[in-house]
């Protein structure tokens, strides 16, 4: 089966026309719009840059902030190239990898080295999850491919990628799980993580944590309440939609995927503090001046600064809009989350 997705693998996201619904006024959301509409056009000019390129048996995409499409001018394009059909040698792989970095540098997007460092084999991905070859690199790679991975090209291979990382949690011969709770509780897994790699990286590793923790208190903690929406969605259809409605739901950004599970479930209504509480955070990581001011910040000196005491205190309004939202879920899906969130 293909993977079928109203993502950024297909189409924009268009957050004007959420407006009126959420009773907002058009000059509302400012960076959130920005955003979405600067990643599209991102995505759109890679895509068109790499188009006609020879990439046989490699699968490329963009996640991160662009895959979010919650980037900025200053975003980085976190770049992912994956293994899949016909593999060429993995020597060819990172030369043709080395090739897209190039052409995606010319149109001056700052291909980084961080996450995706290397091209991944998408075999080792899949063929052993949860079991002793499995890493966090692996369950990083699937969370996040299978939650913001952006095509940039070859989407017919792209989207072949996407259905075995897929397949591999929901076509299990013995346990293939009512609820697909493999993946249901891998992402779980990937979050939480998340939340002890901040502890690790920021007392053992000595990154920068400002940003980081910023991140786990807004964006972090929005794509875990994304993941646990949409399963609450998948968990209220028939036995037979529930495949197809999370091969074309999981993908799209977590903001936009809030907003359509609130909408199936009654509580659209809760959004809209959501989205007030959400733009302040991204408006402030595409400030070039806020973004050094929190790099530089010493944790000690955290509330002498303007600009983290903003976004300390707007992360606590953050919070409030998704416990409403949760509070929601818990009256909507009650039977669900207790069984396959909870217990």
């Amino acid at each position: 089966m293909a993977f079928e997705s109203s993502s950024p693998r297909a189409t924009p996201y268009d957050y004007d026309r959420l407006l009126p619904e959420l009773g907002l006024a058009s000059d509302e959301l400012p960076a959130i719009r920005a955003a979405s509409r600067r990643s599209w056009a991102t995505i759109r000019r890679a895509r068109a840059q790499l188009e006609g390129l020879a990439l046989t048996g490699l699968a490329v995409f963009a996640v991160g902030s662009v895959g979010r499409f919650e980037s900025s001018e200053s975003s980085d394009l976190d770049l992912a190239v994956l293994r899949v059909a016909d593999p060429p040698r993995a020597d060819a792989a990172e030369r043709a990898r080395a090739r897209i970095t190039e052409r995606l540098r010319a149109l001056e997007l700052d291909v980084t080295e961080k996450t995706f460092r290397r091209v991944i084999d998408l075999d080792a991905l899949v063929r052993d999850i949860g079991g002793s070859a499995d890493n966090n690199d692996h369950l990083t790679y699937r969370a996040l491919l299978l939650t913001e991975g952006a095509w940039l090209a070859d989407p017919e291979t792209s989207a072949r990628a996407l259905a075995r990382m897929f397949d591999a949690y929901t076509r299990g011969r013995i346990a293939p799980g009512r609820y697909y709770t493999s993946l249901s509780n891998d992402l779980h897994r990937y979050y939480r993580t998340l939340c002890v790699d901040y502890r690790f990286k920021v007392e053992e590793a000595g990154k920068r944590w400002a940003i980081r923790l910023l991140k786990l208190r807004h964006s972090r903690k929005l794509w875990h309440l994304a993941n646990v929406a949409t399963y609450c969605v998948a968990a209220r259809v028939d036995d037979d939609d529930r495949e197809p409605l999370l091969r074309r739901e999981l993908g799209a950004p977590p903001l936009w995927r809030v907003t359509w599970a609130m909408r199936q479930l009654g509580g659209l209504h809760l959004c809209a503090p959501l989205l007030r509480a959400y733009d302040p955070f991204l408006a402030a990581l595409a400030d070039p001046a806020t973004r050094a001011e929190l790099d530089q910040l010493a944790h000690e000196d955290r509330h002498r600064s303007a600009a983290f005491d903003a976004l300390y205190r707007n992360a606590e309004v953050f919070t409030r809009a998704t416990h409403a939202i949760v509070e929601h879920l818990w009256t909507r899906c009650h039977d669900h989350l207790l069984r396959f969130a909870i217990l």
